[in-house]
């Protein structure tokens, strides 16, 4: 072997200009570099190149800009105004030229061709053969027909296999890999001439490297149309043999090949392809994450082809392929693989399992239940593949499953299945596998289910755990099922509708009370098993129960479902085969079972009472009877506290209370009467209430808090609200499985395109209804997102009799012929247009009108709508009604259920709507609104009244109310307690957090519908057209904190800006952030440093409406993009800080300075008669304010982090929420105080005027040993002594008589009129971007997180986790060390400069450090001087840091301060 022959190194570019790889890819765009190659190589370039994009979407009009517009808006497109006749011109130009060189090809080629034809000299060869070459390289497909394709191509092979000339091999081939780029037929001819062979022997032989490298590049190009030849001439041993020799980029490209090949393996014979297993399964040991990938594509492809021989699946588990393949799949593992080849991989041991002996040994030896348990542990829906997952559909939980039921033999009771028996024989002999396999996955198998997973997860997990209980012996059963509480499980489970689940349940029921019926008797009795089975045996028995969670169990075959789970999970069955197949279950099976089981294990046990119940289910029954007999016979309210305080004794005692106990005994439907409170409504609207007295639920409500201020634990009942949540919540996860969104045609209710499915409905009257005709026998196509207001509005002038007679006198209207009205014409072609861009706040915004406007009606129209016989909620969609409708039946709501069925709609006309009593809200003035809405608004119509779940949510809702206002509550009480005499001094009126409830907000997460709304929230189709169910909106709208804060995120993005985002992360931690989506429009915009301000100002005038993603450049200055835009941002917040604007309290109205905020920004107030204050004009105030509004909006929209310290009252205000007296403290704790201690000498005066201990003539307050009227106040707002409260003669100095009045202006002025202007202004800047109602479903905490990120510390561990070394550093390098060591000791300013100086912000993103991205990457920065002297760089856009490699840690932090403090304001540094 010559010296070409020698092994390269791995840089893929290092050839000489005429020896490289493939040299087309100087000239071409289809090069003979592999795909992934191409984009490798660019993509440093496309990185930096994108921060200069824009989209002409965002650009607005391609018409000449103004000269002002070209200072500040960059990006837009260059308008076209060439004129038609200059346009023809060119256009004749260009196609004369293209025949022209269409022309000369084809006469370079024939002379060319003629030339390698004749016997010529070696050098005439080559340089012919180079011009052949270059000739391919820019030809196009019509400059080369066929039959010069098929001329050139024997001439080139044979030149290929030239015996002594390497240059002429190098050449010719590369001509034939050419030839292949450019003629789409050129790879039959190559083949016809058997140049395959002659291609193989080349790379066989290897005597040349970079003719071997071209070999690999053409037989790549030739497998893509012709694998079965390439498979037939021992294209991938030629390939594989000496793949070692080459580059990783040449290896990437002979892989490609072998993946061509496999792609299209034949139907018979197994040698060609696996002779090659034994270096496939050595190559995955490689660390290139590409290659890896192509080598177990192949490996995929192969085990597809011979799944259905043992033979070959035990030749393929030889050879360590099911060591390399669990190594990979390990979450632990180095190797990054694709979410498909990952799964893929699963689902390659899953066909090996199912033949091969040698591999289930092998992977029961490797411990797999180890690795699948992670990855089931890890399977968080958030992130997954969409649902449902049906069989055909590589997702990976289903693949884990699959796996785990095939290492586990069949029961007896199923068919006979290859390897059954042999597996169960190992697993007899090896119990410690068994054992091993129980105790990695029955707890995580149970946590799956329980999160509420679709309908086959759910399947497939309890079909693991029926074989795992199985085959497990009684002893080590015992053991296991004592770790998990297995009956509170299979309870949940039995609540599921689907039949084939329900028969899981009891099999395992079966076998577990089979193998220890003494053990599992009472825990079944006491969590509702044997109910269950009892309801199934006596239906009847489940719906006259108050506990309905086991009503309805569809015990027949009919279903909606396309596929039978019976075959949900079969390894071999297809899809469509399954389809066709009949359910294995028979229709009694289940009432059979049960009955077996109720005969066989509970009727002979004495232990178990009669009915089924418990003692202390009926204690609890008892109490919640007993409070509920209170409630109707009007009981003093003092005389509840016994009962409520038995109640929570038995809820936090030492006795075990099961969720089917706890539900099922009434005491959540008696504490929801309790505090919902009937009979204060009912005082009230008669006019028998007073204002001097606390209303019924005002005082319920504090006597049910108190009962955890004293000895009951808030967090036990919370605990045991959620779990019962759990169980009788029924909220459909409705997941179309339509690939594509297909455009339909809506004839109802009216004709319009739509870019989405529309439903078949068949209308026609309600039996019985006489006043009414039938408006069609022919079945309608309905737009899916009209509401049956917009429906009624067709159908009323067809079906109604006095409309059609008026009809006969007048012109009659077709009935698919009716237009809509202008409004909603515009509206729906706006929809049509852009189903993505559709306004999904128009199901939010009707369910909160729902909640918040609780006397609408769902009767208000002409017509009722029913659905199958059941009244319809008109404020739902079509859509939505036939969700809630088809899960009420079913498990699940499939694709054909929703649009292949004709779904029948019946009408009648609508009695008149009975008006509920809107006095619901007229408590006592001083009881917050934000208590009132808990006890008094609507949950949402998804939610039945007057059940387990309603009540729930309601009891639910109060306490997270309570648990938010905890120090309001907490003060109101002080001071009353002050005002009867209990607390003697002021001091005892300030609230510690001491004795104050403080629950965590995640205690009121609820795990299973944050699930539920995840899987939701993946459906394209839903998010795209608004679709959601309407419990998604509702519950976000009245009890948004059952969700986690990183699914609201999710949420909000897309209620808020209508699409989903690709690129919110969330981060290893519990934090997720909110990052901007790279496919959104990019516009740039131009600004100037000394104006920020008016940069701010000029920007969202042109662009706050914009749905574009702003990035900024700064005038004069490099850089451009991530990092100069956060940088704007944190500019512009240091501006809105600036003394001298006016805004703020505290504002010292000097020229320079930042105001001075320990407790946070808040409005500074403005009293409504003034327009001029310290020379600055409200008008100008406002203007800022509107321009806050509009940054803050902007700055959440595109992801932006502000360096803005606002309070928390200020946010609360942004929330939409209203303050009171004690939120003062939030931001004036000094004012607060006094105001707080002055409502105290208010209430100590009212309470001894009432006990008539003492008149209002005869007190005189004193506040501290001093009376009011010595304290000199007077009705000025304090500190802004030109802000007059009142006037007149009784209000010029505050005393005893005018003091309670004097609070109420002094709280009025600070909270609410003296900022109302600049709030209105505020919300007005903040709408214009996005409505600002969709935050409300955050707390005043999270919004900080969310607009200012995260402020932490870091340790050593976590920056070196969390930080990417590269080029020249590792995590050891002497100077990362150093580095790591003074970043920890930086104090928390000079962290903040740090970060700043890196990223551009400040403050971090929201997760911290782990969800920055770019990730943080810290490289060697190579110096032409002397080192030490040499300062550090960034790229700010990358989160890239430059760091020369010092001599010391003392230089190096002396130049990273310098660096920090002086690089800051400009972009010198990038």
């Amino acid at each position: 072997m010559g010296n070409r022959g020698q092994k390269r190194a791995d840089a893929i570019d290092e050839f000489p200009a005429d020896k490289r790889t493939c040299s087309s890819l100087e000239f071409r765009a289809s090069s003979s570099v592999s795909p992934m190659e191409t984009t490798a190589s660019t993509s440093t370039n496309q990185t930096h190149d994108h921060e200069m994009e824009t989209s002409s979407s965002a650009s607005g009009s391609g018409s000449a800009r103004t000269d002002e517009d070209k200072d500040s808006a960059y990006g837009s497109c260059d308008s076209d105004e060439m004129g038609d006749t200059e346009h023809r011109r060119n256009r004749n130009a260009m196609l004369e030229y293209q025949r022209q060189r269409l022309s000369d090809d084809q006469v370079k080629f024939k002379r060319v061709l003629s030339v390698l034809s004749g016997e010529i000299e070696e050098p005439a060869q080559e340089n012919a053969l180079r011009e052949l070459c270059e000739i391919l390289s820019f030809c196009t497909d019509s400059s080369l027909s066929s039959l010069m394709a098929n001329s050139l191509s024997p001439v080139l092979i044979k030149l290929a296999g030239h015996e002594s000339n390497p240059e002429i091999m190098l050449l010719s081939i590369r001509a034939l890999t050419y030839l292949c780029d450019t003629h789409s037929r050129s790879s039959s001819f190559i083949v016809r001439y058997n140049g395959i062979p002659v291609l193989c022997q080349r790379l066989l032989a290897i005597e040349y490297v970079d003719v071997a490298e071209q070999c690999l590049q053409a037989l790549q190009k030739i497998s893509r149309e012709q694998p079965l030849a390439c498979l037939q001439s021992g294209a991938i041993m030629a390939v594989l043999t000496y793949i070692d020799f080459f580059s990783t980029s040449i290896q990437r490209v002979a892989l490609s090949t072998v993946v061509n090949i496999c792609e299209k393996l034949p139907s018979e014979g197994f040698s060609p392809f696996m002779d090659a297993v034994p270096i496939l399964c050595q190559l995955l040991q490689y660390e290139d994450n590409k290659l890896v990938e192509h080598v177990a594509t192949c490996l995929i492809k192969i085990a597809e082809r011979v799944h259905q021989s043992p033979e070959m699946l035990d030749e393929l588990s030889k050879h360590g392929l099911i060591h390399q393949v669990a190594h990979l799949i390990d979450l632990n593992s180095k190797t990054t693989l694709s979410h498909s080849v990952d799964t893929g991989l699963i689902g390659l041991l899953v066909k090996l399992a199912s033949g091969s002996m040698i591999a289930v040994r092998t992977l029961f030896d490797l411990n797999i239940s180890s690795i699948l348990k992670d990855i089931l542990s890890t399977y968080d829906l958030s992130h997954g593949v969409p649902s449902p997952r049906a069989v055909g559909q590589n997702d990976q939980a289903h693949e884990v499953l699959k796996l785990l039921l095939q290492l586990l033999p069949v029961v007896a009771r199923n068919h006979e299945v290859p390897l059954a028996e042999e597996k169960a024989t190992f697993l007899e002999n090896n119990p410690n596998f068994l054992q091993k396999f129980g105790n990695d996955l029955l707890h995580v198998l149970i946590q799956v289910v329980d999160s509420g997973v679709d309908l086959y997860i759910c399947y497939g997990c309890l079909c693991v755990i029926d074989k795992l209980i199985y085959y497990i012996n009684a002893d080590t059963l015992l053991d296991l099922l004592k770790q998990a509480n297995i009956s509170r499980f299979l309870a949940g489970v039995f609540t599921r509708k689907d039949r084939h689940v329900i028969m899981l349940a009891l099999t395992i029921s079966d076998t577990i009370l089979r193998k220890s019926n003494d053990a599992f008797v009472d825990p079944f009795v006491k969590e509702g098993v044997l109910f269950a089975i009892d309801a199934l045996i006596v239906p009847e028995k489940g719906s006259n129960f108050m506990f309905t969670m086991f009503n309805d169990i569809q015990l027949s075959n009919e279903s909606s479902r396309k596929q039978c789970l019976c075959y949900s999970f079969d390894n071999c069955k297809s899809s469509s085969a399954s389809e066709s197949l009949n359910c294995k279950m028979d229709n009694d099976s289940l009432q059979t079972l049960a009955k077996n089981i109720q005969t066989d294990y509970f009727n002979k046990n004495a232990s178990t009472s009669a009915n089924g119940t418990t003692d202390i289910l009926e204690k609890l029954k008892s109490l919640s009877a007993g409070l509920a007999s209170m409630i109707t016979h009007s009981i003093p309210e003092e005389g509840y506290d016994h009962v409520l305080h038995q109640i929570m004794s038995h809820l936090n005692g030492p006795d075990i209370i099961s969720t089917f106990e706890f539900v099922g005994s009434g005491i959540t439907d008696a504490l929801f009467n309790y505090l919902s409170s009937g009979e204060c409504s009912r005082r009230i609207s008669d006019g028998n209430g007073s204002n001097g007295q606390d209303c019924v639920a005002e005082r319920r409500l504090k006597t049910f808090a108190r009962l955890f201020w004293s000895n009951f634990s808030l967090s036990e009942f919370i605990s045991k609200l959620q779990s019962g949540l759990s169980s009788v919540e029924d909220f459909p996860v409705v997941v179309n499985n339509v690939s594509k969104h297909r455009n339909s045609y809506a004839t109802v209710p009216y004709r319009h395109c739509t870019t989405y499915p529309c439903m078949k409905v068949l209308f026609g009257k309600e039996d019985g209804e006489l006043t009414l005709v039938d408006y069609s026998s022919d079945v309608q196509s309905v737009d899916p997102l009209s509401d049956f207001d917009a429906i009624e509005k067709f159908l009323w002038p067809k079906v109604c009799l006095e409309s059609n007679k008026d009809d006969e006198n007048g012109s009659v209207t077709s009935p698919n012929n009716v237009e809509p009205t202008s409004g909603e014409s515009s509206r729906r072609n706006e929809f049509a247009s852009d189903s993505m861009d559709h306004d999904q706040n128009t199901t939010e915004k009707d369910s909160s009108m729902s909640t918040e406007h609780p006397q609408s009606s769902q009767n208000d129209g002409h017509l009722s709508f029913f659905l199958e016989g059941k009244l319809i909620d008109r404020r739902s969609t079509l859509y939505q009604a036939v969700i809630r409708h088809h899960k009420a039946q079913y498990d699940t709501v499939t694709h054909a259920a929703l649009w292949n069925q004709t779904h029948k709609v019946t009408y009648k006309k609508a009695s008149k709507s009975e008006e509920i009593s809107s006095q619901y809200f007229r408590c006592h003035a001083r009881w917050s609104s934000a208590l009132k809405k808990p006890l008094f608004s609507e949950i949402g119509s998804a939610v039945e009244k007057s059940t387990p779940c309603y009540n729930i949510l309601f009891l639910l809702r109060i306490l997270e109310a309570v648990n938010r206002f905890r120090y309001h509550i907490t003060s109101y009480e002080k001071i009353h307690a002050f005002a009867q005499g209990r607390i003697s001094d002021f001091d005892g009126v300030r609230v510690t957090g001491e004795g104050v409830l403080d629950i965590s907000n995640n205690e009121f997460v609820n795990s299973r519908l944050t699930e539920k709304l995840e899987q939701q929230m993946r459906d394209p189709l839903a998010i795209s057209t608004g679709g959601m169910p309407s419990w998604c909106s509702q519950l976000m709208a009245s009890c948004a904190f059952l969700f986690s804060f990183e699914a609201r995120c999710k949420y909000f993005r897309l209620t808020a800006f209508g699409k989903p985002q690709s690129q919110t992360r969330v981060s290893s931690g519990s934090s997720s952030t909110i990052q901007n989506d790279s496919t959104m429009p990019r516009k740039k915009f131009l600004v100037y440093r000394h104006q920020i301000l008016e940069s701010a100002t000029k920007m969202m005038d042109l662009h706050a409406g914009q749905k574009v993603v702003l990035e900024v450049k700064y005038d004069e200055e490099v850089g451009t993009g991530l990092g100069p835009t956060l940088e704007f941002f944190t500019l512009v917040s240091n501006e809105f800080q600036k003394t001298g604007l006016g805004m703020w309290r505290g504002d010292s109205f000097l020229d320079s300075g930042l105001v001075g905020s320990p407790f946070g920004l808040f409005p500074g107030p403005w009293a409504p008669t003034v327009s001029v204050s310290n020379d600055i004009e409200f008008s100008e105030v406002k203007r800022k304010f509107l321009l806050l509004g509009q940054i803050v909006a902007k700055a959440l929209h595109d992801g932006r982090v502000l360096d803005l310290p606002f309070s928390k009252a200020f946010y609360k205000l942004i929330l939409g929420q209203e303050l009171n007296l004690y939120d003062i403290q939030l931001f004036d704790p000094v004012l607060g105080k006094t105001l707080i201690e002055f409502q105290a000498l208010i209430e100590q005066r009212k309470y001894l005027e009432s006990v008539g201990k003492i008149s209002a003539d005869d007190l005189n307050l004193c506040f501290r040993d001093t009376k009011i009227n010595e304290l000199h106040l007077d009705f000025t707002l304090p500190g802004y002594p030109d802000y007059i409260l009142a006037s007149g003669p009784d209000k010029e100095m505050v005393n005893s008589a005018n003091l309670e009045e004097y609070i109420e202006l002094v709280v009025d002025a600070t909270i609410n009129s003296g900022i109302s202007r600049q709030m209105d202004a505020f919300r007005s800047g903040f709408n214009q971007v996005f409505p600002i109602d969709n935050l409300q479903i955050f707390t005043d905490e999270e919004l900080e997180r969310l607009l200012c990120g995260e402020s932490e510390t870091w340790n050593s561990t976590q920056l070196s986790d969390l930080i990417k070394f590269d080029h020249g550093y590792t995590a050891s390098s002497p100077p990362i060390l150093h580095f790591l060591e003074i970043i920890q000791e930086f104090d928390y300013e000079q962290q903040k400069a740090f970060v700043k100086f890196v990223t551009g912000s400040p403050r971090l993103p929201l997760g911290g450090l782990a969800s920055l991205n770019p990730k943080l990457t810290i490289v060697r920065k190579h110096c032409d001087k002397v080192v030490d002297a040499d300062l550090p760089s960034v790229m700010t856009c990358a989160n890239y840091l430059k760091l020369p490699p010092y001599s010391s840690k003392e230089t190096m932090k002396e130049k990273l301060l310098y660096a920090i403090t002086e690089g800051q304001g400009s972009f010198h540094l990038s």
